[in-house]
């Protein structure tokens, strides 16, 4: 009953009851909830003061963090495993992502992959291929917007830095892995010369 800031349930895979492995994944949210709901009552009825100040501090960053980040299924935090629990799809960004390639080499360069997940229904494929592409989309809204945030506010060059590496780490190289990719694939397909 230790309070811990960090606690590792993935072996709650093991378990058979969904509802069991939504109620862990649920607990570090419920927890933040519960911590920003007293404080927001006791920052109601605390005359003003230093006491209200730290109350409403307390209040806001539990609400923040409960809502804004864990609550959020495109990163691996508590809303993420909410929602892998509900699905009851484990690693789901992984999987998501695989459904999410196959489906825009398909479209978009006529590339028929086989299919990464042969045995789910066809309306969760295409709930993970949009749940993958808004994913993708959020992460590089989520940074650059960090990184805007600290050129803004703090000096320049390290809002620079920050934006530069985004680009590069969750734009560049998926994009430069996907080319390499595409590129080994053609060079396998294409026919040698000299063999009949």
């Amino acid at each position: 009953m230790y309070p811990m800031l960090y606690t590792d349930t993935s072996d709650s895979w093991r378990l058979n009851d969904k509802r069991k492995r939504l109620a862990i994944a649920a607990a570090g949210m419920i927890s933040e909830f519960s911590l920003a709901l007293i404080a927001t009552f006791f920052w109601a009825i605390t005359p003003d003061g230093v006491v209200r100040s730290v109350l409403f501090s307390v209040a806001f960053i539990g609400w923040l963090i409960a809502l804004g980040l864990n609550a959020s299924p495109f990163f691996r935090f508590d809303g993420y495993y909410i929602l892998s629990d509900a699905l009851d799809i484990q690693n789901l960004h992984d999987r998501s992502g695989a459904l999410a390639r196959q489906w825009s080499r398909r479209v978009f360069l006529g590339i028929h992959d086989p299919d990464p997940e042969p045995y789910l229904e066809q309306s969760l494929k295409r709930i993970l291929v949009v749940f993958a592409l808004i994913t993708h989309v959020y992460r590089v809204i989520v940074f650059v917007s960090i990184a805007l945030l600290v050129y803004n506010y703090f000096f320049k060059a390290l809002g620079i830095f920050l934006m530069m590496v985004e680009l590069i780490w969750f734009v560049g190289l998926p994009i430069q892995q996907e080319i390499i990719s595409l590129k080994r694939r053609l060079s396998d397909i294409r026919p040698r010369k000299g063999l009949s």
